[in-house]
């Protein structure tokens, strides 16, 4: 029994660790969007050019979590 619960441990652990490295890109991709609001705000009064746009961070994110090379 106590075998079982030092694998349990690690596994929880393990989990723990790969749930704060998600959440460190999370947040590197929310302050990138920050970052991105911040310059769309400082540009408004220029005309949109659809031809440069590019994804949001988090649309980047979601993408890279829905191709078929993370399934």
């Amino acid at each position: 029994m106590e075998d079982y619960d030092i694998r349990s441990a690690a596994s929880i652990l393990a989990s723990v660790k790969e749930q704060e490295a998600r959440f460190e890109q999370l947040t590197r991709a929310l302050e990138e969007e920050r970052r991105n609001v911040t310059l769309q705000l400082e540009r408004a009064n220029l005309p949109p050019n659809p031809a440069t746009s590019q994804p949001l961070a988090w649309q980047q994110m979601v993408m890279q979590e829905q191709s078929p090379s993370n399934a």
